[in-house]
């Protein structure tokens, strides 16, 4: 009987673990994926395989350049769409898609028909951002978990492992060390000048 009785209670215990789990489980991306299954059922889009990316993401992960922590890329390919009514069902399919937590930061659409939809939200002290590009018959779907204050950081003194990637403080240190090349060639020159 007392078997029984925790075998009920593990039971009962399991159940509602997975209750709540399954939700939270899919509430990860759940924007991102709700856009990628629009794009790919509403357009009949063909989705291109980006080589490598899986490396990428695991690099990001670890290394957390410019204080990206994390990002998804899909990109797409041969849309079917009405340049007409895009517009209105993109604009539609994002405010389903995104929740309140969200903001609409970025939306472009250009007489060629290029349109851009940028969403913003805030998680802890870190950002989420996601975008999607429409290009004629292509469109890329990204989202990004950063560090506003790392990326800030990274603005000001661009470095990666210790190695820096701003292009000015190389030039400076490259004229540095001209200049020192020049001064000690200079003073070659005076001794030289002396010994004769």
């Amino acid at each position: 009987m007392l078997r029984r009785k925790k075998i009920f209670i593990w039971l009962t215990f399991l159940t509602l673990a997975i209750t709540f789990a399954v939700p939270m489980a899919n509430a990860k991306g759940g924007e991102y994926k709700a856009v990628v299954k629009h794009l790919k059922t509403k357009y009949q889009a063909k989705k291109v395989k980006i080589p490598f990316v899986w490396l990428a993401r695991f690099a990001v992960s670890v290394v957390r350049p410019a204080g990206v922590k994390s990002f998804s890329v899909t990109i797409f390919e041969d849309l079917k769409f009405s340049r007409e009514t895009l517009d209105e069902e993109m604009q539609t399919t994002m405010r389903k898609s995104f929740s309140a937590d969200w903001s609409p930061i970025l939306h472009v659409r250009s007489r060629t028909g290029e349109q851009v939809y940028m969403y913003m939200r805030e998680a802890g002290k870190s950002v989420k951002l996601a975008v999607v590009t429409i290009d004629k018959e292509q469109a890329a779907v990204i989202r990004a978990k950063f560090s506003p204050d790392k990326l800030a950081e990274f603005i000001n003194n661009p470095k990666i492992f210790g190695i820096t990637l701003d292009d000015n403080k190389q030039l400076a240190t490259n004229k540095i060390s001209e200049q020192k090349e020049n001064v000690v060639t200079e003073d070659k020159n005076k001794e030289q000048k002396k010994d004769n």
